[in-house]
């Protein structure tokens, strides 16, 4: 069984967990009591972060009990820390069958399968998980993922509602809700929803991962209790206890950051800055400070200063999609739009889910004249995840306005065109549906379609985009040749 390297721990920390390995090879024990130590002692490695070490233990325990249901769901977990989903998806399966009432493994299970675009799987674990208890806030959030990714708007506000009635204080939901009435057409209420949005998540109920901060000491303990009030949007005391773990070890890089963006939670902005700076004194290539603070500069305009440190994340972790996204729109914003366009078809071709950098990319190599590879970029990106309407809607514009006419397809324009319009029904959609029409030589259609587009645009008071429309629509009025032209 691996020991773990206790070099460097503080001595409190020490002194616990050679006197915990004492109590495993000093007793007696019978097959279920040794189980148990086994486990025991897994536990207080994981709340060490000692990974490995746990594994091994877990893996002895549920050797010795394998209908012990806790030591496979912690193996499971620690596979998905490890992002091994499939080792961890068979194991919360395991638990499923073990012990069904556990609502963690359904609802782990359910969000891998989302991740992984395997929607009846999700939709299945996370009915079980309401069916064994209605009142799982997390499980009627993964459905209304699900229902979103199916574009069921009304079925997914219903979701999110029951989300939010079960959990208020989770208030990242907010945004899930913006997008669903967004789907729906219902502007206001999105708008409302954002502005209410925030970090707080929903998770279910888990005593098994909540038991681990409790085995731990020293300096991690208050970094695990401060981690706790952290997500229970108590920030003040998560600020307290990561100060206090700086008092135990001044540092501690981890307390250093975490604190950090605590204090970005308390407005504290300016505090928060030095602590990160400080944290790349102690060390100068945690990824991340770097992070952290490259967000906090661009949200104070400073673009350039912030290039570095996401280019520092980047050499450790290339693959981080978000952080060479942000790194793109400062480029952006600095009008180093070459280079900036590089970057988001790198973040797209890293995480082919990240439809704001595919949308961002479109911009740019349109701007470029990069046809082609637009077209090519987009039906991918169509076919991979069918149902994300404005990935849809502008492949639909590119098929029936690309100024190289031989990529334009009229017919599949339409079609897509119609399908975003009939689920979201606004102006910019309908004005799509317009476009392939037109390219399809429906030169009357598109024109009738147009006046009821430019209608609803006056009655919203849409008075730049109606003078847009107006202008396409002398196009489409041409009965000879109204095809769209740029």
């Amino acid at each position: 069984m691996p020991v773990p390297v206790m070099d460097g721990l503080e001595a409190e920390v020490r002194d616990y967990l050679l006197a915990e390995q004492r109590v495993l090879t000093d007793g007696q024990y019978t097959e279920a009591q040794l189980s148990e130590a086994y486990g025991k002692l897994g536990q207080i490695y994981h709340a060490h972060n000692f990974l490995t070490a746990a594994a091994a233990c877990y893996a002895n325990a549920r050797q010795l009990a394998p209908q012990d249901f806790r030591w496979i769901y912690l193996l499971g977990n620690l596979a998905l820390q490890e992002r091994r989903n499939e080792e961890a998806l068979a194991a919360f399966r395991l638990v499923q069958n073990l012990q069904p009432a556990y609502l963690a493994a359904w609802v782990n299970a359910g969000n891998l399968y989302l991740q992984q675009n395997r929607v009846a799987e999700a939709e299945a674990a996370f009915t079980a998980a309401v069916a064994r208890d209605y009142a799982c806030a997390a499980a009627h959030y993964g459905l209304g993922q699900v229902a979103l990714t199916q574009r069921a708007y009304q079925t997914a506000v219903s979701c999110f509602e029951r989300a939010l009635a079960a959990a208020p204080e989770a208030n990242r939901i907010h945004y899930a809700l913006a997008m669903a009435q967004r789907g729906l057409g219902n502007r206001e209420k999105a708008a409302a929803h954002l502005k209410l949005q925030g970090a707080v998540g929903v998770r279910a109920a888990d005593p098994l991962l909540e038991a681990l901060p409790h085995l731990a000491r020293g300096e991690r303990w208050h970094i695990l209790r401060a981690r706790r009030a952290f997500d229970a949007k108590r920030f003040a005391e998560a600020a307290a206890e990561y100060r206090l773990a700086l008092a135990a070890n001044p540092t501690s890089v981890t307390a250093l950051v975490n604190l950090g963006t605590t204090l970005i939670q308390l407005g504290e902005t300016a505090t928060a800055l030095e602590r990160f700076t400080e944290a790349l004194r102690h060390a100068p290539d945690n990824s991340a400070a770097h992070a952290n603070l490259g967000f906090l500069l661009v949200k104070a305009q400073r673009h350039s200063d912030a290039l570095p440190h996401f280019r520092a994340v980047l050499v450790q972790s290339p693959k981080d999609a978000e952080v060479r996204y942000q790194l793109a729109l400062c480029l952006f914003k600095l009008n180093q739009n070459d280079e900036a366009a590089r970057e988001l078809e790198q973040v797209v071709t890293d995480d082919s889910a990240h439809e704001e950098a595919l949308l961002q990319w479109v911009e740019l190599a349109y701007q470029q004249k990069r046809y082609e590879a637009l077209v090519t970029r987009l039906k991918q990106a169509h076919e991979q995840f069918p149902q994300r309407g404005r990935t849809a809607a502008a492949l639909a514009f590119l098929l029936a306005t690309v100024p190289d006419l031989k990529l334009r397809d009229g017919a599949r324009a339409l079609a897509l065109a119609q399908l975003v319009y009939q689920s979201s029904d606004t102006v910019q959609h309908g004005a799509i549906v317009a476009f392939a029409l037109a390219e399809s030589g429906r030169c009357a259609e598109a024109a009738n379609l147009q006046r009821r587009v430019i209608a609803t645009a006056e009655r919203a008071q849409q008075t730049e985009l109606v003078k847009k429309l107006k202008g396409d629509l002398l196009v489409f009025e041409r009965t000879d040749n109204c095809r769209p032209s740029f």
